[in-house]
């Protein structure tokens, strides 16, 4: 009898998270397009009129390999590393695409760090206001 009430214990713990797994994966939040199923998620909002600095310090990335401060690239706090965005310079009308390859800003209230190079790509001296997008959402 004590192993029948053993075996029962732990059936009912696993029939309770199949049936939480069920209904989180039944909500309302669908995908539509064909790139959102294939990333496997919902785009986020994107970032209208947010601030944006410049980094250059640092020898490895938070990927591990080599920080190179004269690429484009920027660092983003949660974004895959490798997404790519297409960040708009509002001052001055400048765009470019600009892969993630790192983490950060550390700052509260910025939206992305700019290594060199892609600062003076899209002409940012410090800080600048910008708009980001995910490529393929602009």
């Amino acid at each position: 009898m004590a192993v029948n009430r053993r075996r029962e214990a732990h059936i009912a713990p696993r029939f309770q998270f199949a049936a939480l797994a069920l209904t989180l994966t039944s909500s309302a939040a669908v995908a539509d397009t064909f790139q959102e199923k294939w990333m496997g998620r919902i785009a986020r909002p994107p970032a209208d009129n947010q601030e944006a600095s410049v980094y250059w310090q640092g020898t490895l990335d938070a990927r591990g390999k080599r920080f190179k401060p004269h690429e484009v690239s920027c660092a983003h706090r949660t974004e895959a590393f490798g997404t790519i965005f297409v960040v708009t310079n509002l001052e001055n009308g400048k765009k470019i695409r600009c892969p993630v390859q790192d983490r950060g800003p550390y700052a509260r209230g910025r939206v992305l760090d700019f290594s060199l190079g892609a600062a003076r790509e899209i002409g940012c001296d410090g800080l600048c206001r910008v708009n980001v997008r995910r490529a393929g959402y602009e």
